[in-house]
């Protein structure tokens, strides 16, 4: 991580101000010196300025100021500030009748129904030393009973909390881990992170709606 900040390298001292002289003569060179030096300095600003365009945040688009942007980061760190605010993305993946995948790239929540016995994979964990996590809300189809079988990417261990209901007692704590929901409909919502991008993923029961 670094906290190094850019130098302008716009250089406008070799502009001269002062020229030409009023009430004398002047050397066409200085005027050709100047405009040199103008135009050196504009050539920079537009360099820097399109970097700035590339890798500043923006809240708008630069055209209108209208439109929202959304910012790739691209991992760099925010830190030591404030916030008021902050929401996250609420993805809804639909009813799944096989398989899918808890893509955490998606966003932080993200809900999902049962329509039959269904595996869920968590994949997109991010790079190692960076904790990540994802809520995910299960609802059965209200169909009959259906069994969720969960699992991780990249052949990861999955853990579960202390007091891990509804489990198929055949299955240990280690991938892959099971729950049942019920024919009622109701709403399970779960939550996973890991700190090694996925290798340990640990899983706890939020509760039962």
């Amino acid at each position: 991580m670094s906290n190094t900040r850019p130098t302008s390298q716009i250089n406008y001292s070799t502009i001269s101000t002062t020229y030409p002289v009023a009430g004398q003569d002047n050397n066409s060179q200085g005027f050709r010196d100047n405009f040199t030096n103008i135009s050196a300095a504009i050539a920079q600003a537009k360099v820097e300025i399109q970097e700035l365009l590339n890798n500043a945040v923006i809240v708008a688009d630069l055209p209108t100021g209208s439109q929202a942007q959304t910012n790739d980061l691209l991992g760099s760190t925010l830190r030591n500030g404030l916030y008021s605010q902050f929401n996250g993305i609420y993805v809804n993946g639909g009813t799944v009748t096989t398989s899918a995948n808890i893509d955490l790239s998606q966003g932080p929540m993200q809900q999902f129904t049962a329509g039959g016995d269904i595996t869920l994979t968590f994949t997109n964990w991010p790079t190692t030393q960076q904790f990540a996590m994802v809520r995910v809300m299960l609802i059965g189809d209200q169909i009959q009973t259906r069994k969720i079988t969960l699992s991780t990417s990249n052949g990861g261990l999955i853990k579960l909390a202390t007091g891990w209901v509804n489990k198929d007692l055949a299955v240990s704590t280690s991938l892959p881990a099971t729950l049942q929901l019920n024919n009622t409909g109701g709403l399970t919502v779960i939550e996973a992170w890991t700190v090694n991008t996925g290798s340990t993923v640990y899983l706890k029961q939020i509760g039962t709606y």
